[in-house]
């Protein structure tokens, strides 16, 4: 299924449909309900094919995402009978020999109802790339796959937890295990959740991770992991792809689309897309790509107001405490026709976790990005959060969060805990929204999310993954065909980090050279131009009229009355998302007030 919420409280018809409702704008999509002694379900179709519900005298079963199966073929992902997937898993799980660190592998949920025994076991995966909300009083249970879905279906749309929204203007991200809202927790990544219904009371049995990233060496040498990364990912690929005949990826002028272009079957339809701001470096190098790897290559352009005319529906679709600016393919979908093809992989995860893109860096390499990679020990995780926009006390309480998280994370990676603080759970990476929303509009296929790339990660040490040591050791051979075209950065990814620091520093000083001197005026990057995008009068007329009169939120009215979104107070990033939840925040006072009496009722339980 692509979202799924359930109630332990036998719900009228329609109430959590109608809370699934809002989260599609423009695609509308229906949402099917099942109800019971053991409470009521909704669920809305999902994109891959294989996992319709399943449902039996005494269960009931719904996937959420495309979960590869290693313990059987995978024959139904390109179609055929809508419930095979489910239907394996189900069994599986009642024959007692699963181990879903093993069986499954990339996103996945899966949520099973005993309608007997009134036994909910909800399952997330490795690293929670698919996230499940909980609100849990000692009479009801709700849980669900979207997080403002679960607070509308509580009656809690508009109780807001302000330091979670505070922590998301400012870090991206809200800290685990917190959400956008009062009593909406996130369950644990990595995990068996079970709950039962007794006498009208949810009984919570104790929650014991089936696995997690402990920082314990697992291989000898960096060859060796290596080796068992690249049978891994390709394995994940002749799983997927096995029965399939039409796939599209996505492309661009780096490296990690390189080793999918290569990596994916030649027997295979493939079209390639790049989504771009117009002609640029990165379309011609992705044009050579595609034309190496034989697929046909489909660049597709977006206005330069693109980010900022989505922000509504993509706000809705990812969710509140979740950044919307990385559903980049959000309106592609439609354009592209991408639900129409059996698979669309991407190669995103790679630089978290096998590059250590949050390896604690060098001062001054995010400007100078020819400097080779330093891991500088130590942590600034747990600094304290200061900004004069906002009352000390939520800053204090966001503080407190992080540290909390840190220690959590320090107690199973103490050595690697500044990376890891963001990346477990996979909710605490800002980007992970582009996860989301991808799976929501199409068959998405991450292989870099692959059960053996998140475990040879978290069992190889940051100064292997560093310089793309272990990433280039994988996969060298896919970048073959492409040895002599360079990534847009200016390096060539075949090579190591001590051929290439020349290269990129020459590339490197001579585009500043030409960017300075007015030389070069295109906008040469992958995603949205923020400098002409808060330049535009669009955006201007945004800003004035969010106004701290709007705002039902104090946090909110005191940083709009500080100026906070005049230049210069936050960053761009911080300004986007500070829209973004005045956006959110606003709609769902709107929403609360038409159902004003549904919403006093639940929230008296």
């Amino acid at each position: 299924m692509t979202d799924f919420l359930f109630s332990s409280d036998r719900l009228p018809s329609g109430r959590l449909a109608q809370a699934l409702q809002p989260l599609h704008l423009e695609d509308a999509v229906p949402v099917s309900e099942f109800h019971g002694d053991w409470g009521a379900l909704a669920v809305t179709p999902s994109r891959y094919s294989g996992f319709a519900p399943v449902e039996t005298d005494t269960h009931l079963c719904v996937i959420i995402g495309g979960p590869v199966l290693y313990f059987r073929d995978n024959d139904f992902l390109a179609g055929g009978d809508r419930q095979a997937g489910t239907k394996a898993i189900l069994a599986h799980w009642q024959g007692g020999e699963a181990d879903w660190s093993e069986d499954l592998s990339g996103p996945f949920v899966i949520l099973i109802i005993d309608k007997v025994s009134q036994r909910i076991t909800c399952i997330t995966d490795l690293m929670l790339f698919i996230p499940v909300y909980r609100y849990q009083q000692a009479s009801w249970l709700c849980l669900g796959t979207h997080v403002d879905a679960v607070a509308g279906a509580c009656g809690r749309e508009a109780d807001f937890d302000e330091t979670s929204l505070v922590d998301f203007i400012l870090h991206g991200a809200v800290t685990f295990p917190h959400t956008a809202y009062h009593l909406v927790q996130l369950c644990h990544p990595g995990t068996e959740h079970e709950f039962q219904l007794i006498g009208g009371q949810v009984h919570d049995f104790p929650h014991v991770p089936y696995w997690c990233p402990k920082e314990e060496p697992l291989f000898d040498d960096l060859a060796s992991a290596a080796g068992a990364l690249r049978v891994g990912v390709e394995g994940y690929v002749e799983r997927v792809t096995s029965s399939m005949h039409r796939v599209a990826q996505f492309l661009s002028g780096g490296e990690d689309s390189r080793v999918v272009a290569s990596m994916l079957p030649q027997r295979l339809a493939r079209d390639a897309f790049v989504f771009l701001n117009g002609h640029t470096r990165e379309e011609r190098i992705a044009g050579k790509v595609a034309v190496a790897s034989g697929a046909n290559f489909r660049p597709q352009y977006r206005g330069p107001l693109h980010y900022l005319e989505l922000m509504q529906e993509a706000s809705r679709l990812v969710g509140s405490g979740h950044q919307y600016i990385h559903a980049h393919a959000l309106g592609f979908h439609r354009q592209c026709d991408l639900s129409s093809y059996e698979a669309v992989f991407g190669g995103y995860l790679a630089d978290c976790l096998i590059k250590s893109h949050h390896a604690r860096p060098v001062p001054g390499s995010n400007f100078f990005v020819f400097l080779p990679q330093v891991d500088m020990g130590g942590e600034t995780r747990t600094r304290e959060v200061r900004s004069d926009l906002f009352p000390r006390s939520l800053l204090r309480e966001v503080t407190q969060r992080r540290r909390a998280h840190f220690q959590e994370v320090s107690a199973i990676r103490p050595h690697s805990a500044h990376e890891w603080f963001r990346l477990w759970p996979m909710t605490m990476e800002t980007a992970i929204p582009n996860l989301y929303s991808n799976r929501r509009l199409f068959r998405s296929y991450e292989m870099f999310t692959c059960k053996e790339a998140v475990k040879v990660s978290a069992a190889t040490p940051i100064a292997w993954k560093l310089n793309r040591r272990l990433f280039l050791k994988a996969f060298r051979p896919y970048l073959k065909p492409t040895r002599f075209l360079f990534h847009t950065d200016g390096r060539l990814p075949y090579f190591p980090w001590w051929v290439n620091l020349p290269l990129r520093t020459s590339l490197w000083s001579a585009r500043q050279l030409l960017r300075r001197t007015g030389l070069q005026t295109q906008y040469q990057g992958s995603w949205a131009d923020w400098k002409s995008v808060i330049a535009s009068q669009p955006w201007k007329r945004l800003c004035e009229t969010t106004t701290p009169e709007s705002m039902s939120l104090p946090s909110l009215r005191a940083a709009l009355a500080n100026e906070a979104l005049a230049p210069g107070r936050l960053s761009v990033p911080q300004q986007v998302n500070l829209l973004q939840v005045c956006y959110l925040t606003s709609a769902a006072c709107r929403w609360g007030a038409g159902e004003a009496s549904r919403a006093d009722t639940l929230l008296s339980r």
